[in-house]
């Protein structure tokens, strides 16, 4: 029986409305890598999961699983999170899903998986801000930023639904703002060196 491997460096991809175009772009423009991995909380209903699933899979390349108890984030991944049940990621990197119901607002909720990628990778996550109604993940990028990782947003310009990234952008905390284009242009850059570095 293999052991699963925790990815060493991961980014939590938070979307709401528009986001199913937006995401699906960035993660077709990033050939997959052992060098990252990644987190989607995507507002929707639980109805469109299965779909989500398939078109990652099929549209960008990403291997893509649903997020369930004791479930390591393995490099090379998309952990797409329900929003039926509430999940969060624990400090030694593995999944608990609850079975009781998202609490408050947002279901997912952005700003509560960011506070456990932040204890548990501190400057090695990262969150990006596609376009989106609402709020959700303004107080996450803040706890990304306070624990040394990075926080990126979708220029709202581009946005089906510029509030969130304005949300983000508007406290300041955002350490880039760019295109969907050149959001995985940076991200592609920076996993190319760590693959240099790792050889």
């Amino acid at each position: 029986m293999l052991m699963q491997q925790a990815a060493e460096r991961v980014w939590l991809l938070g979307a709401s409305t528009g986001g199913l175009s937006a995401v699906k772009q960035f993660l077709s423009a990033v050939p997959v890598s052992k060098e990252v991995a990644f987190i989607y909380v995507q507002h929707i209903d639980n109805q469109q999961v299965d779909i989500l699933m398939r078109m990652i899979e099929t549209q960008t390349g990403w291997p893509a699983r649903h997020a369930t108890t004791g479930q390591l984030i393995e490099p090379g991944t998309v952990t797409l999170v329900s929003p039926q049940y509430e999940t969060r990621l624990c400090r030694r990197g593995w999944m608990l899903r609850f079975d009781s119901p998202w609490q408050g607002q947002y279901a997912p909720s952005i700003d509560s998986l960011a506070l456990g990628l932040a204890l548990r990778y501190k400057h090695n996550s990262g969150l990006i801000i596609f376009t989106g109604m609402g709020d959700d993940g303004v107080k996450g990028c803040q706890t990304i930023v306070d624990r040394g990782g990075r926080v990126w947003v979708q220029d709202p310009a581009e946005c089906t639904a510029p509030a969130m990234p304005s949300a983000v952008v508007g406290i300041g905390k955002a350490d880039f703002v760019g295109s969907v284009a050149q959001l995985a242009e940076r991200i592609c850059m920076e996993t190319h060196q760590m693959e240099a570095c790792s050889q």
